[in-house]
């Protein structure tokens, strides 16, 4: 069953959600010595939403539960993108994905002091990229607000547009200056297809991130391809939907289904604890945040399952992924050179 689902999106691979993406790489340089946390990511992202209002939000605005404007202002669009009544896409869902991703530096460190460089990875999604100067101001604003419990003080100190799958790229940004880029380096569908063309069938997947994932009314401590492919192209989809020209054009059931058939050898798949604390509105709530770390091979993976689980580790995927938790890698499996 599995194989013949397989084979009908086999002959075609323009199938994928066309989601446009931009990788930019900032350099924020501390002013200031202090104490981070090890965990990143919700540090940045609670005060980014605050940096981003006053970038790009009315000031009347600032301290409302509702919008008092009738103009749906760059900060709406992102963090509170409208629901149009004739989207025939996911009407029931509430919470909206956002068109952005942080992805913190991948190390547990603590200690700062004055002078070093925090490097983060800020990844657009679809119409997030036409707000790329908004995203600058408000790692500006961010800066001047600071960074965890000692208000670590930061200045913006480059921006690079990535090449895909590259560590270099154009630059943007520096010292305060927007810098003319001919052209920005945005990675379609189209490319993830052909580079997961080219991948081989047995992959390695490394967890970079907590991946928290939810199915059938439990969360996995083990992966469970079905489960990972599920979540990737819901995410894909309602991304797709809100965020670019829309979502998939048939059903991606039979991918789901097909998934069951990947051989997976686990190597050090463990649960790992995470808790976040939020500040918005007039309690303060803890989340649990924990996931699965570590890596697992994946054996006879096909290639549009291959790309469905590449864009899935483009945007990341499961919960709290725009802390750039659910983040991973998929590569050859070096015991199959």
């Amino acid at each position: 069953m599995e194989q013949e689902a397989q084979a009908a999106w086999e002959p075609s691979l323009g199938w994928l959600p066309d989601l446009p993406t931009l990788r930019i790489r900032l350099t924020l340089r501390l002013l200031t010595a202090g104490v981070l946390p090890a965990q990143k990511g919700s540090m940045l992202r609670g005060g980014f939403g605050y940096a981003f209002q006053q970038a790009a939000c009315p000031r009347a605005c600032w301290q409302r539960e509702e919008c008092v404007s009738d103009i749906i202002c760059p900060f709406r669009w992102v963090f509170a993108t409208p629901h149009p009544p004739d989207n025939r896409y996911l009407h029931d869902l509430r919470d909206l994905p956002r068109p952005f991703v942080i992805e913190p530096p991948l190390d547990a460190r603590t200690d700062y002091r004055a002078g070093e460089a925090l490097e983060l990875t800020l990844v657009l999604i679809g119409r997030g990229i036409d707000f790329l100067p908004y995203f600058l101001i408000s790692f500006e604003r961010l800066g001047d607000m600071g960074l965890g419990r000692d208000n670590v003080r930061t200045r913006l100190e480059r921006a690079e547009a990535l090449a895909p799958w590259s560590p270099v790229g154009t630059l943007l940004y520096h010292n305060g200056q927007m810098l003319a880029a001919a052209e920005l380096p945005v990675l379609r569908s189209a490319a993830v297809v052909e580079r997961a063309t080219a991948l081989p069938a047995d992959l390695r997947l490394t967890l970079n991130g907590p991946l928290r994932l939810k199915y059938r009314g439990t969360y996995l401590e083990h992966i469970e391809p079905a489960a990972l492919v599920q979540v990737a192209c819901w995410r894909i989809d309602a991304l797709a939907a809100f965020h670019a020209n829309g979502g998939w054009s048939h059903s991606y059931r039979p991918l789901v289904d097909a998934a069951a058939a990947i051989e997976v050898r686990p190597e050090t798949v463990a649960w790992r604890s995470l808790r976040r604390t939020s500040t918005r509105g007039p309690n303060r709530l803890r989340m649990d945040l924990g996931g699965m770390t570590g890596s697992a091979q994946l054996r006879g993976v096909p290639v549009a399952l291959r790309a469905v689980l590449l864009m899935g580790s483009i945007v990341h995927i499961g919960k709290a992924s725009v802390f750039g938790n659910g983040g991973y890698e998929i590569g050859e499996n070096p015991k199959t050179r």
